[in-house]
């Protein structure tokens, strides 16, 4: 048995940006934060996670209106790729393969708030 499924609820954290690919697919990329909020040496910590979410077909053109600061549950798949990016370095830019994690968005869904700033603070 195999399974590879992602469930977050976070805000996002731009705009989406919205695009067609070349067969005329729609594709809709998006950020999305989750919060941790832990205790250390008797002081409330958060540790904020962005992760890149990637919507297709009918449901990118949905994702294109989602604006920043939407409470949104995804479900979805990850996706590793890497493409070829070029750094500086002392001795001249050089070539490397770059990493990318992402998201795959197979359901995605506004919550009731409409924005992080409507989030209670929590009691310690």
């Amino acid at each position: 048995m195999f399974m590879n499924r992602v469930i977050l609820i976070g805000f996002t954290g731009k705009e989406a940006k919205h695009s067609k690919l070349p067969g005329g697919r729609h594709v809709t990329r998006l950020s999305l934060a989750t919060t941790k909020r832990y205790k250390e040496d008797e002081q409330w910590k958060d540790k904020t996670q962005w992760h890149d979410c990637v919507v297709y077909g009918a449901s990118a053109d949905f994702a294109a209106n989602i604006g920043k600061g939407a409470h949104l549950a995804i479900e979805g798949e990850l996706a590793y790729r890497e493409y070829e990016r070029t750094i500086e370095t002392s001795s001249g830019p050089v070539q490397v393969q770059w990493p990318v994690t992402e998201v795959i968005v197979h359901s995605i869904k506004p919550l009731d708030r409409s924005s992080k700033e409507d989030e209670p603070e929590e009691a310690a």
